[in-house]
């Protein structure tokens, strides 16, 4: 049986060296924490599940995709680049 997704969601640095909110959808923390590049530690201590039905829907509907805003109040979300 496949495990649910959860949508994890935190800041990261964007282009120009500004945090942006970036948000991934995985099956687990290890898993979300690989596709991000930061240790598990990190994942665990800064980051978060979101509940937020637009980051939800941005994130599942590309499970596995780092998508990042262009702020980090804002929910443009395009994948990393």
């Amino acid at each position: 049986m496949a495990r649910e997704l959860k949508v994890y969601g935190g800041l990261m640095y964007g282009r120009g060296q500004v945090q942006v909110r970036t948000i991934v959808a995985a099956s687990s923390q290890k898993q979300a924490a690989e596709l991000l590049g930061i240790g598990l530690s990190k994942l665990r201590g800064c980051w978060g599940c979101t509940g937020d039905e637009t980051e939800l829907a941005a994130a599942l509907a590309c499970p596995g995709t780092v998508l990042q805003a262009s702020t980090s109040r804002a929910f443009d979300f395009l994948p990393k680049e």
